[in-house]
């Protein structure tokens, strides 16, 4: 665990989780989250009506991708100690407004030369929040320059909840729409690639707006499912080969998925992912503590494989919890090797792995006949588009080698 040295880092680390619990429960909507570039330098544009605006965007960053969030703040907010040692605990770095410097653009690059994000709001300050302020160009300046991907955000909502001159928040939710990343203009003179970048953000973010006041607390099964499958993007993506994820990897799943649970409390791919990601979490407790963590997920797990009979991924993730489970509480490999037949009987895009998990549970029973037969079973079921398909092809060769089967 990292030790605070400063003030500003003791600040953070107990503001945080703070401000991603209570953005979340805010939250009315969030749709485009997997618009977001999961690595890479990277510049968020965004409409700017409320000081929330800096606790969403952050919220939505830190659900899905690594690095540092900046934010240029205007100068006025670092001359007395307390602002001064917030701000920058929150990563904020003082801006004169009336005659921003060359040192603005340099801190900017060194920002995006690392790899971190910068949120800028073109508006320039907070605007009313029921129409945008004309857009500036020394946001898409530093994009260009840096060679950074620049996202666009429309948020609402924001500004009945804190609006400017408010300290306490109010009641209310909130809904934001991420676009696609906007296009690089091309052409010799830089400031007038600028101003187009900048046109075209504008236009975005209005749309966006838009988009995210029709849908204000009206969530659909389409937007619950894309939050579902970029975690599991994101699990694909970083999933050692031993099956375990990094601490910070869950940290972040585990806030993308309660982004979707505000917006919806009944999807059962949802809820089933949340309990898989529990699970990555129990793999690292203690003993005793993980058998208790493994049991409620593996009950959770049945219970879902029972009433949703077509789910694959219920009956796999019930495999699962089983293997890891001593048989005096229901698991072993007998009842696991259940769950995964019936996972892969379900034919959805669990196959392969079930099919994995049954090779398992069989050599565990000292089948090693029926342990050949399911790791042909699941080399022949990996699919085109599976991201670790190619991985565990080369896992099951190498088991397969050890059983004494040439490929």
């Amino acid at each position: 665990m990292k030790i605070p040295h400063t003030a500003g880092e003791l600040v953070r680390d107990v503001s945080t989780p703070m401000i991603h619990r209570f953005m979340r429960r805010r939250l009315g909507t969030v749709i485009g989250l997997n618009n977001i570039p999961r690595s890479g330098p990277l510049v968020v544009v965004a409409n700017h009506s409320s000081y929330l605006d800096h606790f969403a965007t952050l919220t939505f960053l830190h659900a899905v991708r690594p690095g540092e969030v900046w934010y240029p703040t205007k100068a006025e907010s670092f001359e007395k100690f307390a602002s001064r040692t917030w701000h920058e605990s929150m990563n904020c770095y003082p801006v004169d407004r009336t005659a921003p410097g060359q040192q603005v653009f340099e801190i900017a690059q060194r920002i995006l030369d690392e790899g971190n994000i910068l949120v800028l709001y073109p508006e320039g300050t907070r605007g009313p929040g029921k129409e945008l302020l004309p857009f500036k160009s020394g946001a898409f300046r530093m994009a260009l320059s840096a060679g950074a991907t620049v996202v666009p955000i429309g948020m609402v909502g924001l500004e009945g909840i804190l609006p400017k001159g408010v300290h306490v928040p109010r009641m209310g939710t909130y809904s934001a729409s991420i676009g696609a990343p906007l296009p690089v203009p091309h052409g010799d003179d830089f400031r007038e690639c600028a101003r187009r970048m900048r046109d075209e953000s504008f236009r975005r973010v209005q749309e966006l707006r838009q988009q995210a006041s029709l849908n204000n607390g009206c969530a659909t099964t389409s937007q619950i499912d894309e939050i579902v499958d970029l975690a599991q993007v994101i699990i694909a993506e970083n999933m050692s080969d031993s099956g375990l994820l990094p601490e910070d990897v869950i940290g972040r799943l585990e806030l993308l998925l309660g982004l979707a649970s505000e917006m919806s409390k009944r999807h059962p791919g949802l809820e089933l992912q949340r309990n898989r990601v529990r699970g990555f979490s129990a793999l690292s407790s203690v003993p005793p503590i993980r058998i208790l963590k493994v049991l409620r997920i593996g009950l959770e797990a049945r219970q879902a494989s029972a009433n949703y009979r077509s789910n694959d991924f219920a009956a796999y993730l019930a495999g699962r919890t089983s293997l890891l489970l001593p048989k005096y509480v229901g698991g072993g490999a007998q009842e696991a090797s259940r769950f995964f037949l019936e996972s892969a009987k379900r034919g959805g895009l669990m196959t392969s792995q079930a099919y994995v998990g049954l090779a398992e549970t069989r050599l565990a029973m000292g089948d090693r006949q029926g342990a050949i037969e399911a790791y042909r079973c699941a080399r022949e079921s990996i699919r085109a588009e599976d991201q670790r398909g190619s991985r565990r092809r080369d896992r099951i060769n190498e088991c397969l080698a050890e059983l004494g089967v040439e490929r």
